[in-house]
């Protein structure tokens, strides 16, 4: 890690304000140092990484976090179908399961575009989390079946829970804890207020993404805390006592993922610009060859849209690229193909 990266380390472990009691277990210290440090690392590499890398992985990385998220709360969605639907590519029909993991996939791109500081108020995260607070007509719910009505939340009562999660003398109280430790307390608290069983976890996990920013420890949104308990959702119990250090621990697992993908993603990056077809450096095939590392899924169109050619010069590119290997159709159709970077 380089000064600067140091800098933000201290400062978000809280060692520089020594009037200040952080209410820490001791046992707690050793994994929130190693999970910081690990957190700060990733950050440190994709904010020197080439800008298509960066996207990449931003864009990559929500959609896992949003099926991890989703699956920590009961239910299962694949990140590949995911993608597929969000390109409007799936070859089935959606789901229930798919449509609330298209809803948290939205919310998240929704905070990615926000503020972190601006998001710990109700009113701004029900908008952001797009909550239907307010009945429809009178009798609206009344045509619904029983069993959707049953899951349908009160609005008064989600109201409450997320005033409560978010209450200002928690929000104070967790500034002054280590920036981890801190996003422990914000999901615990989530859970604890009622907001959980109320609209579900994902919202506490993308509050405790943001607090990691708003706390200095990233200088953007690199935690991504559902990915961190996959395989291990058993651990995932922030109403029982050791709760902070299982949350260290995935946030660990969290940044390896992401270290991991970051090599990845670079690699390929490299290794396409070398093997696409050599032309200048200024030619449209180093732009798409940027593009499939910036996007997860790319079809003909959107390489006709972002190159400025016609949709028929962007699959004979594509085309080029799948019979070097250097790219691979991810539907298995033999129209409306999209096509995704070969890994290496």
């Amino acid at each position: 890690m380089n000064r600067q990266g140091y800098a933000r380390l201290i400062s978000a472990l809280r060692l520089t304000d020594v009037s200040q009691e952080k209410p820490v277990a001791p046992k707690d210290w050793p994994p929130l140092l190693k999970a910081s440090l690990a957190l700060a690392r990733l950050d440190e590499r994709l904010s020197s990484a080439p800008s298509p890398v960066l996207d990449g992985w931003t864009r990559r990385a929500l959609i896992h976090e949003a099926t991890a998220s989703l699956r920590l709360d009961g239910f299962y969605v694949s990140p590949q179908d995911l993608m597929l639907a969000l390109h409007d590519s799936l070859d089935r029909a959606g789901d229930p399961d798919l449509g609330r993991a298209i809803g948290i996939h939205q919310m998240l791109q929704a905070l990615m575009r926000r503020n972190s500081r601006n998001l710990f108020q109700p009113r701004r995260l029900m908008a952001l989390a797009r909550l239907r607070l307010r009945s429809g007509p009178a009798d609206s719910h009344s045509q619904m079946p029983y069993w959707l009505r049953e899951r349908m939340p009160d609005p008064e009562t989600t109201r409450a829970a997320v005033e409560d999660a978010l209450d200002p003398a928690a929000v104070v109280g967790w500034t002054p804890l280590p920036a981890l430790a801190g996003c422990a307390a914000v999901i615990a608290r989530w859970h604890d207020s009622g907001a959980a069983a109320s609209i579900g976890g994902a919202g506490g996990r993308a509050l405790a993404m943001a607090w990691a920013q708003r706390a200095g420890l990233c200088s953007g949104y690199r935690l991504m805390p559902s990915i961190g308990f996959l395989g291990r959702a058993y651990d995932y119990r922030p109403d029982t006592s050791g709760w902070t250090a299982r949350f260290l621990e995935a946030c660990t697992e969290s940044a390896a993922w992401g270290v991991k993908l970051e090599g990845h993603l670079k690699g390929t990056y490299r290794r396409l610009h070398e093997a696409a077809p050599g032309e200048r450096s200024s030619s449209r095939m180093t732009s798409l060859v940027d593009l499939l590392i910036s996007r997860p899924l790319v079809s003909a169109k959107d390489a006709a849209q972002a190159l400025g050619v016609t949709p028929h010069a962007g699959r004979a590119m594509l085309g080029e690229l799948e019979m070097r290997g250097l790219v691979r159709e991810a539907t298995g159709r033999g129209s409306f193909r999209v096509y995704a970077a070969t890994a290496f």
